[in-house]
């Protein structure tokens, strides 16, 4: 018996598509109500529980993942989310970064199985006007984040990070996808 298939097994149950015997085994009624579940999140169902399916399937979990208090996470660090305009015009915190932000951006970086490099996280606000952000941005309040992930394309990258639930911008010819929550 295989205590991952038990605990998809509770998972769809849960979300109603059960009911399922918690027995450990991937038969074919698991399947089926994989199958099921992906059809009706967007996924391609497949049958299978791979990165995409597992963070869409325990999505709802990640507000019990433990974060650092600094804001960091398993796989980024607080200094990757600093405004970059080298201290001159704040010390680098205008704002904290929103917490489920950083949740979905490491369930993204789950569902690549890739590194994910923060290429601007929050701006005060001189810096924001510098690189031609939006009045209001949500760089200022840490709703934010502009990103890629080398090796993978932008389209993928933003496909997936909005199948997670974040709002996408894709910049073609600079290489990056902003997410914001």
């Amino acid at each position: 018996m295989n205590a991952f298939i038990k605990k998809i097994q509770t998972a769809l149950n849960d979300r109603g598509y059960g009911p399922l015997k918690i027995d450990g085994r991937d038969g074919p009624k698991t399947k089926k109500a994989i199958t099921a579940f992906q059809k009706d999140t967007g996924l391609d169902p497949d049958g299978l529980v791979g990165p995409l399916t597992e963070n869409r399937l325990f999505l709802e979990q990640l507000s019990v993942i433990s974060l650092d208090g600094d804001g960091s996470t398993a796989h980024f660090a607080r200094a990757e989310f600093a405004c970059d305009c080298q201290g001159v015009d704040c010390d680098g915190y205008p704002g904290t970064m929103d917490w489920g932000l950083l949740l979905k951006l490491e369930a993204l970086r789950n569902a690549l199985n890739n590194p994910v490099v923060i290429t601007s996280g929050l701006r005060c606000q001189t810096r924001n006007n510098e690189v031609g952000g939006i009045p209001g941005s949500k760089h200022l309040s840490g709703q934010a984040a502009d990103l890629y992930a080398p090796g993978i394309s932008i389209d993928r990258v933003a496909s997936i990070a909005e199948s997670l639930g974040l709002s996408t911008i894709i910049y073609t010819e600079q290489g990056f996808v902003h997410c914001e929550v």
